[in-house]
């Protein structure tokens, strides 16, 4: 079996970077969770099997990825995945903090949306 491939939403890469420059630590610990869920999604366990105090289930199959794992008192922060198992594909979707996660879910909406019209 080949590995996942990772592919960013268009709204993904600046909302990652604005999220990356404000929030380092948080940012750094999401995506060390994001390696994680990647590596066991290699390994062959299905998406909807994978369990772990990082993840969050969300509407429309949408996973929800935090910063566990950060010293300190981190700024709640949610990384917004779906992974498409029959192409292998996880799209990073969006990012963001307890602040923006009413519009970061419905971003999320529109995506799967969006995503399902193309599939």
């Amino acid at each position: 079996m080949d590995g996942w491939v990772l592919e960013e939403s268009p709204l993904f890469a600046s909302r990652f970077r604005r999220y990356q420059k404000k929030h380092p630590n948080e940012t750094a610990a999401v995506m060390n969770n994001l390696d994680t869920y990647v590596r066991t999604l290699n390994a062959g366990v299905k998406p909807t099997l994978i369990q772990a105090s990082f993840i969050h289930r969300e509407p429309q199959g949408v996973i929800a990825i935090d910063q566990k794992g950060t010293r300190g008192s981190p700024r709640q922060t949610r990384l917004y995945v779906y992974a498409f198992e029959i192409a292998n594909t996880l799209y990073l979707i969006t990012i963001g903090d307890k602040n923006s996660q009413k519009r970061d879910i419905e971003d999320c909406r529109h995506f799967m949306s969006s995503l399902q019209k193309e599939l």
